[in-house]
This record gives C-alpha cells, structure tokens and sequence, in this order.
C-alpha cells in the first residue's frame, strides 16, 4: 500500500479511509480499533507533514464536530498514472504531428522552462573565458531551481556540467529520442548558445548526464 513501509500500516490505514471520506476522530477510532487518543497522535504527525488538513462541521444541536481530510499533498501519496499518460501523449502526438512539428513544440516548452527561472540567455561563443565561467555558473543555478542537482568543473580549455538528477527520467528511459535529443538539448542550445558536446546520459545507463561546454 501507500508508503506502508515509511507510514506505517496505522498511518497508511487512515490516509486510505480518509481518500473514500472526511472522518473524524471517533469514526477512525472505531474503524481501526484504536483508542481516540492514539487515533489523534497519527492525525497530528499526518496534519503535522501536510498529508491531511482538519475542519469543523455543524451537525444540529451540540458543539460542531472535528473532521479530517487528504489534502493536496496527501492525494499525491496514491498511484497515479502521469508517466504512462505523458508517454502515449508524446507517442500519439508525434504520430499525428510529425517529427519536425513536435521538436518545435518541443523548444517552446523549453524556452518557456528557462524564462520560468529568470534566466537571460547570452550567445557566449565569443565571450572572454572568465565572462563564460560566470554564465556557465549561473546556467547550473538555473538547472539546479529546475532540480538537476548539477555540479560544475572547471577546466583550461572547457567546463563539465555534471545533472546528477534527471527530472525527465520515467519519461526518457522509454522516449530517449525526444525528450534527451530535442528537449533536453533546447534547454542547452537555447540557455547557453555555445560550443558544447553530450557526453553521458542516464537514459544510456550513466549515474549523470555530463555536458562539455568549449571555453
């Protein structure tokens, strides 16, 4: 079940009787078996890491009772199908679109990821070497808001941008053509317009995708 093994079965109990409906205390007590007191310890780590948010509801005479319910966060815990979906979108797409009019689609999703980050791209093929570095260093900023966990490595005559990260992964492993050769390569033609090579992938089996920009 839902992170069972991180949870716990209590906690991934709730979480699930709280996806069919709003519950409150005395509803989960006596669908668990367990005593309110220790029904409410879960509920508070659960609302306390934003799985789950609280309510009172009015039900006629008396005091208004306390509900619980998933919030977004918590929805984000159960399976859901956004690879396998985003997968047989690419595929149809190209099918219906062809190659040319998806690699255009393509480069705009990525100018729109890089405008995103704030990020001003520069034509660095004929910037001074220190003027490079810098941009180079701001470009890896840029990937790491984007969350590629990149590094950078400076040498005499070139630099290796190291993406530890892949944040294509699920979706390249099967769709290496696209996404790896035309988005992942728009978002370097069109962040740094310079001189530079692929040399590794994750999707080819690497622990990282390295980049050797010329300087």
């Amino acid at each position: 079940m839902i992170y069972d093994d991180i949870l716990g079965a209590t906690k991934t109990t709730i979480l699930e009787s709280l996806n069919v409906q709003d519950r409150s205390v005395d509803d989960l007590s006596n669908l668990l078996g367990i005593n309110k007191t220790a029904v409410k310890e879960h509920l508070e780590y659960l609302e306390m890491r934003g799985y789950v948010s609280s309510y009172f509801q009015s039900g006629g005479a008396g005091r208004p009772k306390k509900y619980y319910r998933l919030t977004d966060k918590g929805i984000s815990l159960f399976p859901k199908k956004y690879i396998d979906f985003a997968k047989l979108l690419l595929e149809e797409a190209e099918k219906v679109m062809g190659t040319e009019r998806m690699n255009a689609i393509l480069e705009r999703i990525a100018s729109r990821m890089i405008s995103d980050t704030g990020w001003l791209a520069e034509d660095l093929r004929y910037k001074p070497r220190e003027e490079k570095i810098k941009k180079i260093q701001e470009y890896v900023s840029m990937l790491n808001i984007l969350g590629y966990n990149a590094t950078l490595d400076i040498y005499s005559d070139r630099v290796i941008i190291s993406r530890h990260n892949c944040i294509f992964y699920d979706l390249a492993k099967t769709n290496n053509r696209i996404i790896c050769n035309s988005l992942g390569k728009d978002l370097i033609v069109q962040s740094l317009n310079a001189d530079f090579e692929i040399t590794e992938k994750i999707s080819n089996g690497s622990s990282k995708c390295v980049i050797e920009v010329k300087l």
